[in-house]
């Protein structure tokens, strides 16, 4: 029981806890607070998914296109989302070997493939050159692909293997993508390409 006069102590941690509790959630955790940030992971993580077939995407690292790693995985398979900046729905699955390639394209470096790489594609992919890994558009006279669905790509570490295949997207089966660059890879069409 408190006397008049008395000074009433409170200790700081509950005064903190009660503050905390009066003020709104947007207020404590930001504008839609940390759940916006769960959704939005958990969209990533199901887009990244899609994009190859569900006994090997559960259990992939599934990285945002910022380069976060949203979920880890334990199989040694990589997921990422479409990237909404671009046309067409791009989400892509790779082992190690492709994470690598996508590295050295992005950086503009000599891939070091010394093993096969694999990535899924199963959502399609955004328009691009077949012949230009750096084109952002289509040019008079180039090999312009767009519209592909559902597609496997296969890096070898002896390109002296593709240069029997076919470099013409438009053949109906599988082809050899930026052929003569270090980034050549053998692209296989699941769902028919051209369309018929």
């Amino acid at each position: 029981m408190m006397h008049e006069g008395t000074p009433m102590i409170v200790p700081v941690g509950a005064l903190i806890m009660a503050v905390t509790a009066a003020l709104s959630p947007s207020l404590v955790f930001g504008e839609g607070g940390a759940r916006r940030d769960v959704v939005r992971q958990a969209a990533e993580s199901t887009e990244a998914e899609r994009a190859a077939p569900a006994s090997l995407s559960k259990h992939a690292t599934i990285v945002s296109r910022d380069g976060q790693v949203v979920r880890k995985g334990d199989n040694g398979w990589t997921c990422m989302p479409d990237n909404p900046g671009a046309p067409g729905t791009d989400s892509i699955c790779m082992n190690e070997p492709w994470l690598n390639f996508m590295d050295a394209l992005k950086n503009k470096k000599t891939p070091a493939i010394t093993q096969v790489g694999i990535a899924y594609m199963l959502q399609g992919d955004r328009p691009t050159s077949n012949t230009d890994p750096y084109a952002g558009e289509a040019k008079a006279g180039d090999d312009w692909v767009e519209g592909l669905g559902a597609h496997l790509m296969i890096l070898l570490p002896d390109q002296q293997l593709l240069k029997n295949v076919s470099t013409d997207s438009k053949n109906g089966g599988p082809w050899v993508m930026w052929a003569g660059t270090p980034y050549a890879h053998l692209m296989i069409p699941i769902d028919s390409y051209p369309l018929q």
